[in-house]
């Protein structure tokens, strides 16, 4: 059976909606994807959906070799979205996201000739080692302070040096904070969610620390329109929308879309310096045991500009208006 695009993590936050996208428009034939058993109730009920819309469905171990029993399928592109995020994994648990990418690539062999694989990747390849004083832009170098971030790396450089014997084009879109229905829980808008509402003191605390986001279902359209955009092709994008919220301001949007209003508390400013020296302590981040280096890495994005994206590389090709965040915040507060 033939298909045009192959898909990885398509049981996911985001894989599910891009399949959903590309079977809309190229009909359910078009797409096959490379399933894992699911590991959630969230990713049983996508694969569920998946069967019932007649899309392909290839079992698959990325850690395999072969990843799957069955010969590539001659595809146009490629959309790579399998990953581990679990921030505070050491490397050693996070390797489906270099050796699955190597070991995907592998598979694909001369299927992905003449194609384009897509690799979707994170900010969290840049980081920060040091008080940011500018957004990071494609240019900007890349300190992981993360094992994510390490492999997320180390995946991206793996695209790239299969490129040429691969016979494939490739695009690389380094996403920030992905917000949105179904996302998953623990992550900066969940915990605001349930924190904002309630004027809880942590969503009160006027955090400084801008963070550059942008809506599941525009990840998606940037992903379809840019895989097929000749210029796009052996690109890297920092990808957001054109809003760089603080993380106190996303708290506040959030209490304003569900009815009510925060008490914002500004942290005096000997007290915010002083958690930025231990935040981006070079001795803790060196010497501190795993627990206590993930939590400084969290409170840095929260009172530095850890996460702030500049854009302008990925908007001067995709020009299409994103979703406002309030706009965005609001069907969250409506569907939680």
């Amino acid at each position: 059976m033939s298909a045009r695009f192959l898909v990885t993590g398509g049981t996911g936050f985001i894989g599910r909606r891009l399949v959903a996208a590309l079977a809309a428009r190229h009909g359910a034939s078009s797409v096959v994807c490379l399933i894992a058993p699911a590991a959630s109730p969230a990713e049983a009920a996508a694969l569920d959906a998946l069967r019932a819309a007649g899309v392909r469905l290839l079992p698959s171990d990325l850690l395999g070799s072969p990843v799957c029993a069955e010969p590539a399928p001659k595809v146009e592109a490629v959309f790579h979205l399998a990953a581990s995020l679990d921030l505070g994994a050491p490397e050693s648990r996070l390797r489906v996201n270099d050796e699955g990418t190597r070991n995907l690539l592998a598979w694909l062999g001369g299927a992905a000739r003449g194609g384009r694989v897509n690799y979707v990747s994170s900010v969290a390849v840049h980081d920060r080692v040091a008080h940011p004083t500018a957004p990071i832009d494609e240019k900007s170098p890349f300190t992981p302070r993360t094992a994510y971030g390490v492999t997320k790396l180390r995946g991206e450089e793996l695209l790239r040096a299969g490129a040429e014997p691969g016979g494939y084009s490739w695009t690389v879109f380094r996403l920030p904070t992905v917000y949105g229905p179904g996302q998953r829980d623990g992550g900066l808008f969940s915990t605001m969610l349930k924190l904002a509402p309630a004027n809880a003191l942590l969503a009160r605390l006027d955090w400084p620390g801008r963070t550059s986001v942008i809506h599941v279902d525009d990840v998606v359209e940037a992903l379809v329109a840019l895989s097929s955009l000749p210029e796009a092709a052996g690109q890297a994008y920092c990808v957001s929308s054109d809003e760089h919220p603080t993380v106190g301001e996303i708290a506040r949007t959030i209490a304003k879309v569900s009815g009510g209003a925060l008490s914002p508390i500004s942290i005096p400013g000997p007290l915010l310096a002083l958690m930025r020296a231990a935040a981006w302590s070079p001795l803790l981040r060196t010497c501190a045991p795993a627990s206590a280096r993930l939590a400084a890495w969290r409170v840095s994005l929260m009172v530095s500009d850890g996460f702030w994206f500049d854009p302008s590389k990925f908007r001067a090709v995709y020009r299409k208006p994103m979703r406002a965040l309030e706009d965005g915040l609001r069907e969250l507060a409506v569907t939680r």
